[in-house]
C-alpha cells in the first residue's frame, strides 16, 4: 500500500512539473502564437484584397457591357422605306396653322408667332419646314384688298368671255392662283429673304411640328438680306400675315391680322 501511494504521489509531481514552462520556453510560445495571428492577418487581408479586386473588375466589365448596350440603342433604326420612296406631302396631308400672342403691337415692336404643321394624310410623307420654302408674308391690308378685288374682277371678266365664246367655265383654281401671287409679289416683309437651312419632316400620323418666328414690325421688301436693326419700321395700321408653301401647291396657313399702333 505503502508503495502505491508513494507511486501515485511520484505520478501527481510529474503531472504538476509537466504543466510548467521555463521562462524561454513562454517566449518561444508567445512568439508562434504572434506568428500564427501575423500569418492569419495576412491571409486574411490578401483574401480580402482578392474579393475587392474581383468585384472591381466585374463592375467594370458590367460597365463596359452597359455601354456598348446603350451604343447600341442609340443607334438609328433606319426606316424601312427608303427616304427617295417616300412621297412629298401634299396640301391634303399637311395643314399650317398660324397663331400669335396677341394681335396689337406698338410700333417698334415685335411679333411672335408660332407656326405649327399637322400631318392629317394616310400615307406617310416629306416636307420641309424650313423658313425659305415655309414663308411668312406679311401685307398691308389695303395690298389684300386691292390684290382681292383685281383677281376678283380678272376672275369675272374670264367667266364673261368664257360664256360668250360658249365654253365651260372652269373652277376658281386660277382666280386663286392669280391672288395669291398678288398677294406674294405685294409683302412688305418675308422671311426667305436670308438663306437658311433646310428642316426636312417625316410626317406620319399624329405628328406635328411647330417653330416659332418673330416679325419686328419692319420692312424687308427691296432690302435683300439686312439685320434687322438695319431694316425700317412700318407704319401704323392692320396688317395681314400668312404662311405659305413655296414647294407644295395650296399650302398655306389661314391669314392673320396683326395691328401695328
Amino acid at each position: 500500500m505503502q508503495r502505491k501511494a508513494s507511486a501515485v504521489f511520484n505520478r501527481g509531481k510529474l503531472r504538476k512539473s509537466g504543466k510548467k514552462m521555463s521562462k524561454s520556453q513562454q517566449k518561444m510560445y508567445f512568439r508562434r502564437r504572434v506568428f500564427v495571428c501575423v500569418v492569419l492577418f495576412l491571409i486574411v487581408s490578401l483574401a480580402i484584397f482578392c474579393v475587392i479586386s474581383l468585384g472591381k473588375g466585374l463592375a467594370a466589365l458590367g460597365g463596359a457591357i452597359a455601354g456598348h448596350e446603350v451604343n447600341v440603342s442609340r443607334k438609328s433604326v433606319p426606316d424601312p422605306r427608303p427616304v427617295g420612296l417616300t412621297p412629298r406631302c401634299t396640301a391634303r396631308d399637311i395643314n399650317i396653322e398660324l397663331s400669335v400672342k396677341s394681335q396689337n403691337v406698338p410700333m417698334g415692336g415685335s411679333v411672335e408667332l408660332t407656326e405649327r404643321f399637322v400631318y392629317e394624310g394616310n400615307t406617310s410623307c416629306l416636307i420641309d419646314a424650313s423658313d425659305m420654302n415655309s414663308v411668312l408674308y406679311v401685307n398691308s391690308s389695303d395690298a389684300v384688298s386691292k390684290a382681292n378685288d383685281d383677281a376678283k374682277d380678272s376672275k369675272d371678266g374670264k367667266d364673261n368671255k368664257e360664256v360668250k365664246s360658249g365654253k365651260n367655265a372652269k373652277d376658281s383654281k386660277d382666280a386663286k392662283d392669280a391672288n395669291s401671287s398678288s398677294y406674294l409679289s405685294n409683302a412688305v416683309w418675308r422671311s426667305d429673304t436670308c438663306d437658311t437651312a433646310l428642316k426636312p419632316l417625316l410626317m406620319a400620323k399624329g405628328d406635328h411640328f411647330e417653330k416659332k418666328i418673330t416679325w419686328n414690325t419692319n420692312t424687308n421688301a427691296g432690302k435683300g438680306c439686312t439685320a434687322d436693326e438695319d431694316l425700317p419700321k412700318v407704319n401704323r395700321g392692320t396688317y395681314v400675315l400668312r404662311v405659305e408653301h413655296k414647294r407644295v401647291a395650296g399650302l398655306h396657313s389661314e391669314p392673320l391680322f396683326v395691328n401695328v399702333r
